[in-house]
């Protein structure tokens, strides 16, 4: 049976180097890697993850904290997205995942030191939260590993994969004003729920109508929580504010769901509203009729996390933070007589 020793000798590099490899470290050159890779083909070698974590003094395993509970955790899609991409990254590469769900914000410190207390886990992911900041403070000062799903605080450079709304929501409203539509409603998301708040969602809308000569109304956005029921009430209070509403852009797939229940509660025909999904889940890509979305790249956002997360632990520094942008996907037949007006 081949070892990473063997792979290191047929590959002319140190045994290092091929375990940087085999955890997708940025540190190695393009035609090392190649190199490397073609060797393990050949030798067939399929590394002991437990025999390597043994030797390391290493659990082998990173923890997931999502300080909102788990009606929040198991009912949410995009979260679900998320976890899902940090699971099949970290599993490849032989790490187990943990996920821990404490009901309230303020327990997510607690619970960070608990899974990293005594070694249990060897690093962690953490969602954002008000006061996240001062885990990472006690995280940096105990030398612990830890990477967060966004930026959480105005100076992190570092050890964070964001998601910046802007572009998607920028094209969403340009292709909407493009269908002649002139009272776009926004179902925003919440500017309380991260501590760290970005106004990229709305910055994408007002400078679309901007851009169009077209006047931001304050009144036309809802500032919201993801779930369905506040898309639902949003939605509801936003059209009888604006009768002459004829278009909302939603920041999450529940909101357009909850969205599209109110559209149909309140008697509304399909075609008097032109509703833009959040976030562009598989649920919501098989919906009929079609609905163009903003695409949010939930699952290589948990991958990129997972990826980070297990390169900091092998390498033992901080990592440069990484932001993904939204794009922006035409569906649904009306869209199609529009589509040389929009860039995706």
């Amino acid at each position: 049976m081949a070892t990473l020793y063997d792979v290191a000798k047929l590959a002319r590099v140190s045994p290092k180097t091929v375990s940087r490899v085999l955890n997708e470290s940025h540190l190695v050159a393009e035609e090392t890697r190649q190199r490397v890779l073609a060797a393990i083909e050949k030798l067939d070698y399929h590394p002991n993850a437990i025999a390597a974590s043994l030797k390391r003094n290493r659990a082998n395993k990173i923890g997931f904290i999502i300080p909102y509970g788990s009606d929040f955790v198991f009912q949410d899609p995009n979260m679900m997205e998320q976890l899902r991409g940090t699971h099949d990254y970290v599993s490849m590469v032989g790490f187990e995942l943990i996920i821990s769900a404490p009901l309230h914000k303020k327990d997510a410190l607690q619970e960070a030191l608990r899974l990293t207390k005594n070694r249990n886990v060897d690093g962690v992911i953490l969602y954002p939260s008000n006061g996240i900041d001062q885990i990472i403070k006690e995280f940096r000062a105990k030398n612990l590993r830890y990477v967060t799903l966004g930026i959480c605080y105005d100076q992190q450079k570092n050890n964070f994969v964001e998601v910046d709304q802007t572009p998607g929501c920028y094209l969403a409203t340009k292709y909407l004003l493009s269908l002649g539509h002139r009272r776009i409603g926004l179902l925003n998301k919440p500017y309380s729920f991260f501590m760290f708040s970005r106004d990229d969602l709305l910055n994408g809308y007002v400078r679309a109508l901007h851009e169009a000569g077209i006047e931001y109304l304050p009144s036309l956005v809802r500032e919201g929580n993801f779930t369905f029921e506040d898309g639902y009430e949003k939605f509801r209070s936003l059209k009888e504010e604006h009768p002459d509403l004829t278009a909302v852009i939603c920041a999450s797939d529940p909101m357009t769901y909850g969205t599209i229940r109110a559209i149909a509660d309140m008697g509304l025909k399909t075609d008097e509203i032109q509703v833009v999904a959040g976030d562009n889940l598989p649920l919501t890509q098989k919906l009929f009729p079609q609905l163009s979305s903003i695409t949010n790249p939930s699952y290589e956002q948990g991958k990129q996390a997972g990826k980070m997360i297990v390169n900091i632990i092998n390498e033992g520094t901080e990592i440069p933070g990484v932001t993904l942008n939204t794009e922006f996907v035409v569906r649904n037949m009306q869209a199609i007589n529009h589509r040389e007006n929009i860039i995706v």
